[in-house]
């Protein structure tokens, strides 16, 4: 068996550098950071272990002598890496900056494995989203590269190929920003969402889907949708996705004043009224009259209102402004 050696460092001047050393020798290895970027950790030997045959096989399995010597983005800005790999007489040198080889996030996985303290790939980073909305569910798996949409009378599996880091990069956006908010039984349509992540850990929430409750799902959705080219089922068919109507709802509005930045909510039973609209408000103590932009509505059941409906004061109606009023 010959003898392997690996030198890898990543990095960027706002991170710091991380740089560790790898030789594999007769079944045995030694491993060796140099830099550990901001972790707290300092220049570390470790003691010679066993390596296992499928972590060798692993590590052949990403064909390190058959990625380009350079790697680069249009802008060469981002992420810096450098590696160093050698296997008996045999040398590969390469780098990149901000680009990486297609199979590079399987050899930070592996490295991860060998140094579970230097963290190359984000813990955080979603593998596996799981929705089920309305009798439907909806499979995004990284490792696997595909999505499975599941209905009611069918199974629709498509693969997304590189795509899937497009994918994922809006997923974490997405997954990232929801508000986690426990449904009780006044809501009627609820998502559950099942979320697991590069440690292995899983997260199972659901919450309300509502006017004011993941509002961008749809747009996640659309965004799922356009990556894969041959997709011909609807996800989450219109019917069960609809959002809940606005009939019967509370109306609020966020408005603002001239010259400030800040928001306040007023009530409203004009559903006319739009985003941009000036409108006459009572305000103070002798709720004298003056006018404000309207900067959001949101529709509300009662229970759903962030402040007590009896405490919000409700807008006199359109007003009639110049120009220079507002």
């Amino acid at each position: 068996m010959t003898t392997r050696q690996i030198k890898f460092t990543i990095g960027d001047n706002l991170r710091g550098y991380k740089t560790v050393e790898v030789t594999i020798d007769g079944g045995r290895l030694c491993r060796k950071i140099l830099r550990g970027g901001l972790l707290d950790i300092t220049t570390k030997n470790f003691e010679p272990v066993e390596i296992s045959d499928d972590c060798l096989t692993e590590l052949d399995a990403l064909n390190i002598f058959a990625w380009e010597k350079n790697y680069s983005s249009e802008s060469r800005r981002g992420i810096r890496w450098q590696l160093i790999y050698g296997d008996g007489d045999e040398i590969y040198r390469g780098r990149g900056e901000g680009a990486f080889p297609e199979n590079f996030e399987q050899f930070a996985d592996w490295l991860d494995k060998i140094f579970p303290e230097m963290e190359f790939v984000d813990r955080q980073r979603l593998e596996r989203v799981s929705i089920d909305f309305s009798g439907e569910r909806l499979v995004i798996d990284r490792r696997e590269r595909s999505m499975t949409l599941t209905k009611p009378n069918s199974n629709h599996r498509y693969d997304a190929g590189n795509d899937i880091k497009k994918i994922f990069n809006v997923s974490q956006k997405f997954f990232d920003d929801v508000e986690r908010v426990t449904p009780d039984v006044n809501f009627s349509s609820v998502a559950n969402f099942e979320l697991t992540r590069h440690d292995g850990t899983v997260e199972i929430f659901s919450t309300p889907y509502t006017e004011n409750f993941l509002p961008d799902l749809p747009k996640f959705i659309d965004a799922v949708r356009m990556t894969i080219d041959d997709l011909s089922a609807e996800i989450f068919t219109p019917s069960a996705a609809e959002v809940s109507t606005n009939a019967g709802k509370i109306i609020l509005c966020k408005v603002q004043f001239p010259g400030s930045y800040k928001h306040y909510t007023y009530s409203t039973d004009d559903e006319t009224l739009a985003v941009g609209d000036i409108v006459d408000v009572p305000v103070g103590r002798n709720n004298d009259v003056t006018f404000a932009r309207i900067a959001d509505i949101g529709y509300f059941d009662e229970y759903e209102t962030p402040i007590p409906i009896e405490r919000i004061k409700k807008i006199i109606g359109k007003h009639i402004a110049d120009e220079e009023q507002i």
